[in-house]
């Protein structure tokens, strides 16, 4: 009798261990895709990034560009260094040098969309500092982004309110779900 019991505690602390150990990995599967896909619009929602602005530093970066060649398209990646250059020098009116960061303060580009930093259970359209379009407002103010919204939101925006001005969509729900858990770990 004792042993059966002891079996069966055992079971549930293996079930419960493996549980929280895969949801590390979807927590941090979830970071990755997130960075992937949304970062470049919507910026950090990590505590270690981006402190003093919701954004976080302007960086240089390769741009990714789809050219066409015989047999198909590709994406190569391009040296953004002329791009970062006169993108500083337009922002603060100080030329760096030749494709170098500037020193003493960085630029800050706020991204396409809002920062998503605590959107979990956030009411849509008051995220502080973006300027939501008038369609976003009239369909979607106010109501809170919970799994389900934001689920529906991700699959296809346009598909939900026609004339936003997010394009990006996921059809696959196991991304989504990572993704959706990374921003629930981030409030």
């Amino acid at each position: 009798m004792c042993s059966k019991t002891a079996g069966a505690a055992l079971f549930v602390v293996l079930t419960v261990a493996m549980s929280v150990k895969a949801e590390d990995s979807d927590l941090a599967a979830g970071e990755r895709l997130y960075i992937a896909q949304c970062k470049i619009c919507h910026g950090s929602v990590s505590p270690s990034e981006g402190r003093g602005h919701a954004y976080g530093p302007l960086r240089p970066r390769p741009l990714r560009l789809a050219l066409g060649q015989s047999g198909g398209s590709t994406l190569v990646d391009v040296p953004a260094d002329p791009i970062w250059s006169s993108t500083i020098t337009a922002r603060n009116g100080v030329s760096p040098a030749a494709g170098a960061p500037p020193s003493g303060p960085i630029a800050f580009a706020p991204p396409f969309g809002p920062n998503l930093r605590g959107v979990y259970g956030r009411p849509a359209g008051t995220a502080n500092g973006y300027e939501y379009s008038a369609v976003f407002l009239k369909n979607l103010a106010g109501m809170e982004w919970n799994d389900a919204a934001l689920d529906v939101w991700i699959t296809n925006p346009q598909a939900w309110v026609a004339g936003v001005y997010m394009f990006y969509k996921q059809p696959d729900p196991e991304i989504r779900r990572k993704i959706i858990l990374y921003l629930k770990a981030n409030p």
